[in-house]
């Protein structure tokens, strides 16, 4: 009798960047930008063609970009890193 674990395997959904700005009613330029500053994961296919990591594109959507918040100043000292 062998014991083997599975693990389950997650693939991310992937849609074209046309594809992508339609289901979350976006212009395809601004899926293009999101992909281009790092905000959202994507590949790219050919010159042309990009796949859009669309669980990241919900993310983006479901949480927005982090609240920057005032560094904190202790003894004179501004705390630039968290």
């Amino acid at each position: 009798m062998t014991n083997t674990i599975e693990y389950p395997i997650h693939y991310p959904t992937m849609a074209t960047v046309k594809e992508a700005a339609a289901r979350f009613g976006v212009s395809p330029a601004y899926v293009r930008k999101l992909c281009r500053i790092g905000k959202i994961r994507y590949t790219i296919i050919s010159s042309r063609k990009w796949l859009v990591n669309v669980d990241t594109l919900a993310e983006y959507f479901t949480q927005g970009d982090p609240v920057e918040q005032e560094p904190q100043v202790v003894n004179g000292v501004r705390r630039i890193i968290s």
